[in-house]
């Protein structure tokens, strides 16, 4: 069996595997909570949103992993750093409610709103501004996304998802009613989970394709040029 193969059958268990996982969690949580099905899901601390953190956390990891081997393989790493602190500071964000806070306690009692944007509830744009940054990171991207694309589709993919969430959320949820505020919070973070998961296969994707296509012993030739170019640029003693 060749490489290549290998690596289409390897990918195949994991884009099966992580998705059910996932997916099973969140019918385990739904499950949980009947008959107040949301209880563990919509709330903004709650086993959904640390499910979320580790989903996110695993992408940042990940990400690190394929910067790691770019380097090592004397190509730019820099577009997987700006993923990798990405997905850490979203993991942490979701993990402590760091925007929620500083919604809640901040800019939600003073009032703060976004000009313009009349739907958006006082300090709910905060995620819109996450999303801001988080087009520059995918104009760095997407172009060294591109030698692997299925990665580039499962990430786009991701993004969707996310830009889903991101404009559930910033609604002011004011205009629901309690039981459709529920059910939209809910909806919204089973779609965030998803984009996390989408993003987690990209990151897999790329670190598996990568090692898979560079022969060890290639990977041996650039750690011994890189090796001896330190040794070469370290002053003599």
């Amino acid at each position: 069996m060749s490489v290549e193969s290998s690596v289409d059958r390897l990918l195949r268990r994991i884009y099966v595997a992580v998705p059910v996982t996932f997916a099973s969690a969140s019918v385990a949580l739904f499950a949980a909570g009947w008959p107040r099905w949301w209880r563990y899901l919509a709330p903004e601390e709650s086993p959904m949103t640390w499910l979320q953190s580790v989903v996110l956390a695993l992408c940042c990891a990940v990400a690190g992993l394929a910067a790691a081997q770019f380097w090592l393989l004397g190509r730019g790493s820099t577009p997987y750093l700006l993923l990798g602190g990405g997905f850490a500071w979203l993991a942490l964000d979701e993990r402590f409610t760091i925007h929620e806070r500083v919604r809640d306690n901040i800019l939600a009692p003073r009032g703060i709103r976004a000009p313009l944007l009349t739907w958006v509830g006082p300090g709910d744009f905060i995620l819109l501004a996450y999303a801001v940054v988080g087009l520059f990171v995918l104009w760095r991207v997407i172009p060294v996304l591109r030698e692997v694309p299925r990665a580039r589709m499962l990430f786009l993919a991701g993004v969707l998802c996310a830009a889903v969430a991101v404009g559930a959320d910033s609604i002011d949820p004011a205009r629901y009613s309690v039981s459709g505020e529920r059910l939209e919070q809910t909806v919204e973070e089973v779609v965030e989970l998803t984009s996390g998961v989408l993003f987690l296969l990209a990151m897999v994707t790329v670190h598996i394709r990568l090692w898979g296509r560079q022969p060890p012993a290639d990977r041996g030739q650039v750690l011994d040029r890189r090796r001896k170019a330190g040794a070469t640029a370290r002053p003599a003693t």
